[in-house]
């Protein structure tokens, strides 16, 4: 087993699950430039912070799981190749998080950033 390549598909996958435990754990609590998941949408007031904060940390411990998946099936199938599959997988799974996140908020909140009614 070529180890270095192994970490190399799986060591973003475990990234992604610790940091997105951490933030769940330890959520920021007031908007900032820093640490959270940061939108222009997220960003409007501190109720789609707060909101937009519960869904980042579930998006990378989910996306982590799934990383860690390819990874290692990647790294079964095409081993030379899987640290850049686990690559690609990333960047649409953070795409794909994103847009997943903004929906949930575009239900939960309008253009105003007000809550809607019936979300």
């Amino acid at each position: 087993m070529d180890w270095e390549l192994f970490i190399g598909a799986t060591i973003t996958a475990f990234l992604f699950i610790v940091s997105g435990l951490l933030w769940r754990r330890f959520p920021p609590k007031k908007i900032n430039h820093f640490y959270g998941y940061r939108s222009r949408r997220s960003m409007a007031n501190q109720e789609i912070w707060d909101h937009a904060n519960t869904l980042g940390p579930k998006m990378f411990v989910y996306l982590g799981i799934i990383l860690l998946v390819i990874g290692i099936i990647s790294y079964s199938m095409y081993p030379n190749a899987s640290p850049i599959i686990s690559l690609f997988a990333m960047l649409i799974g953070i795409g794909a998080g994103m847009y997943w996140c903004e929906t949930q908020l575009d239900k939960q909140f309008d253009k105003q950033g007000n809550p809607k009614k019936n979300p």
